[in-house]
């Protein structure tokens, strides 16, 4: 990394492989979903999964006082808890509560998602006997209109206002719905269907609303396709890390992460000389092996060794040659000049997250998430 770059955020982390954040790049992927929305809306930023990987506590302290954004996310209490340990201020949603954490929620001033009866029913009981202030306490309520996963089908809406009514110890803060397939052109029909089913839930709950609640069903594909549903906040996820599946979409958005490591040795093998575990891979002519402190633990996949991945070193591209190891990995570099120290480029260079993701047979999310956690998150602008 050049020394003339701001670093904003850097864990105390001594491994040498270093998944690289651009700051500048996140906020040029929000600043184009807000060019794509009305003035008012506001954002929520989805960092669950340590940020997809880009570290959650380095981005929500970066846009903590960003005023687009009105709302963290997180899948679950823990997340949570470590985001407020940090001294994070800004409203955080958790996805997937649980009963066990309702204690841990209230202490740690969360807002839990609520998705069915029996988790309704046990806040409000855990209210009442566990909290004495009196105030109602913040919930968001989840809608299933057809991604079939977590929510509260519509035919369940009169029971939840009935429950509603006859206490005082929550408020609807927001109410909520997922769509499974906004990215999707040949699904729109049913995206609409998803988003009509949406507006019928909150026209016929107005009575349990009250002041201050807000709706939000889009997502990163959906504010880009379906911006007349835009209501009142947007929930930004994999658009903010710069990807996304709608090439149109893609085109406008910056990849944040590179993802680097270092040689830390450097051989002369012979032709026909094995290499790594198994004799996995073997040498067909007089060449080096530059072995790398990076490995399937930093989330460098074992599908990816025996030539499946180049690595970019000064510009050019080596074919990984063995199995890849636990913490190391070997790449052949022919006879070119490299040192040990010398920085290697998995993604983010030449080559792409998009890439990366083809080449491990999945997709970006998965890709960004899975490396691991030993690995050094720097931030910089």
């Amino acid at each position: 990394m050049s020394a003339d770059q701001n670093i904003f955020y850097q864990e105390d982390k001594y491994h040498l492989t270093e998944f690289r954040i651009s700051l500048q790049k996140l906020r040029h992927n929000l600043d184009h979903f807000e060019s794509l929305l009305k003035p008012k809306t506001k954002f929520m930023l989805m960092i669950k999964a340590n940020g997809y990987g880009h570290h959650s506590i380095a981005l929500a302290k970066a846009f903590e006082e960003d005023d687009r954004v009105s709302y963290f996310s997180i899948a679950y209490t823990d997340e949570g808890i470590k985001l407020r340990s940090a001294g994070v201020r800004k409203s955080i949603l958790v996805l997937n509560p649980s009963p066990n954490s309702f204690k841990a929620i209230i202490e740690n001033c969360l807002e839990p998602e609520i998705h069915n009866l029996e988790l309704l029913k046990s806040f409000i009981d855990f209210l009442k006997n566990n909290k004495e202030d009196g105030q109602p306490y913040p919930v968001h309520l989840k809608f299933n209109t057809g991604m079939n996963r977590l929510g509260f089908d519509p035919n369940e809406l009169s029971e939840v206002i009935n429950i509603l009514k006859q206490q005082d110890q929550i408020r609807v803060q927001s109410m909520m719905t997922h769509l499974s397939s906004a990215h999707l052109e040949s699904e729109d029909s049913f995206t609409q269907q998803q988003l009509q089913s949406f507006d019928e839930i909150i026209e016929n709950s107005k009575e349990i609303q009250g002041e201050g609640c807000f709706f939000h069903a889009l997502n990163s594909s959906g504010a880009f396709r379906f911006k007349d549903h835009q209501y009142q906040m947007v929930r930004l996820g994999i658009g903010l890390y710069g990807t996304s599946s709608i090439k149109e979409l893609r085109e406008s958005l910056q990849p944040a992460g590179k993802f680097v490591s270092h040689i830390s040795q450097v051989r002369k093998v012979e032709k026909g000389a094995s290499v790594s575990y198994s004799r996995s891979g073997r040498a067909k002519k007089d060449t080096q092996i530059a072995t790398l402190s990076l490995g399937y633990a930093d989330g460098f996949d074992r599908s990816l060794g025996n030539g499946k991945w180049h690595v970019e070193i000064n510009g050019e591209l080596y074919p990984t040659i063995g199995n890849i190891c636990m913490g190391l990995c070997t790449i052949d570099i022919g006879d070119a000049e490299l040192k040990i120290g010398d920085e290697v480029i998995i993604f983010g260079g030449k080559q792409s997250i998009y890439d990366y993701a083809k080449a491990l047979d999945t997709i970006t999310y998965e890709a960004m998430v899975t490396i691991g956690t030993r690995v050094k998150r720097v931030l910089s602008d």
